[in-house]
C-alpha cells in the first residue's frame, strides 16, 4: 500500500501542474478527496483503479465560460496522454496508474444536492480553499435518505436487464456505473442511524464504516461490502482479464446497494 499511496500522490502533484500550466490564471482552486486522500487501514480502503482519484478544479468567477468544454478532442487526448506519459516517466516502478475523475466544480455549484466539503476535509493542491457555509445535518441526512430510497430505486430497477447480454470488457461499463454509487451507500446509510454530524460520517474510510455498520448491529451488510472491495483486488491482480471478478464484484455491489435499501426501508 506504500507504493500506492506514492503513486497517488504522484498522481495529485501531475495534475495540479497540468491544470495549472492549461489554464493559467483562470483557476481559483483544485482539492482532491475521496478514498484516494484517507488514510489506508485495510485492503478495503484502496484499490488500485477501481477506486478513483477525485480531484475537482474551481475556475475563477470572472470566467463564466466552462474552459473544460472548450477543449477539442486532439487537446483532451493530448492531456491524458501527457499524464500517462509523466506518470510512467516518475513512477517507473509504480503498483498502477491512478484513474482520475476530475469535476468542475463551476459546472455543478448550482445544484442543490451538492454540498461542499469542509476545508479541513480536502487535500488542498492549488489556490485558497474557504471553509463553506455548512448545511444543517438534517438537509444532509434528507439527501442521503432519498438517495438510498429513490435514486438508487432508479438505478436497481434496470440493472438486471442492462446486465444479462454482458460479457468481457463489457463488463467495465456496469462496473463503472456501479461503484460510485457502492462506495457511498453504507456511509449514507450510517447517517440515517447515527448521532453525530453526517459530515464526520463522510470522511471515514471503509475500514471505519465497517466497524460501525457492525456496531449498529447492521452486519447484513458487512461481508457484501468487504467482498466487492476484495473482489476489486483480485480482477486489479488478475490485470482487468478475469471475468469472473468482474461478475464477483457486479454480484457483491448489487447486494451492497439492495440491502441498504431494504434496511432503510424496514427502519
Amino acid at each position: 500500500m506504500k507504493v500506492a499511496r506514492k503513486d497517488v500522490q504522484t498522481c495529485l502533484n501531475i495534475w495540479k501542474d497540468i491544470r495549472t500550466k492549461e489554464f493559467p490564471d483562470r483557476i481559483e482552486v483544485i482539492y482532491a478527496k475521496g478514498s484516494a486522500c484517507k488514510p489506508w487501514e485495510s485492503e478495503i480502503d484502496y484499490v488500485p483503479v477501481i477506486s478513483d482519484v477525485d480531484i475537482h478544479v474551481r475556475f475563477t468567477e470572472s470566467n463564466r465560460e466552462d474552459p473544460l468544454s472548450l477543449l477539442d478532442m486532439n487537446e483532451a487526448i493530448n492531456i491524458a496522454q501527457r499524464y500517462e506519459e509523466i506518470f510512467l516517466n516518475m513512477r517507473s516502478h509504480s503498483l498502477h496508474l491512478p484513474r482520475v475523475q476530475v469535476v468542475n466544480v463551476n459546472s455543478i455549484i448550482k445544484d442543490p444536492t451538492f454540498i461542499f466539503p469542509r476545508a479541513d476535509d480536502i487535500v488542498l493542491l492549488y489556490g485558497w480553499y474557504e471553509n463553506p457555509n455548512l448545511v444543517t445535518d438534517e438537509f444532509i441526512r434528507k439527501l442521503d435518505r432519498e438517495w438510498i430510497l429513490s435514486d438508487l430505486s432508479e438505478y436497481l430497477k434496470t440493472l438486471s436487464e442492462k446486465t444479462f447480454d454482458r460479457s468481457g470488457l463489457d463488463y467495465w461499463i456496469q462496473l463503472r456505473s456501479m461503484n460510485w454509487r457502492v462506495s457511498p451507500t453504507p456511509v449514507r446509510l450510517l447517517t440515517q442511524f447515527l448521532q453525530c454530524s453526517p459530515y464526520e460520517i463522510w470522511t471515514w474510510n471503509r475500514s471505519k464504516i465497517v466497524r460501525e455498520l457492525i456496531d449498529q448491529d447492521l452486519t447484513s451488510l458487512v461481508t457484501s461490502y468487504q467482498n466487492f472491495y476484495l473482489s476489486g483486488w483480485k480482477l486489479f491482480l488478475s490485470n482487468f482479464s478475469e471475468t469472473k471478478y468482474y461478475r464477483d464484484l457486479l454480484k457483491h455491489g448489487y447486494s451492497v446497494l439492495s440491502k441498504a435499501q431494504n434496511i432503510l426501508k424496514n427502519s
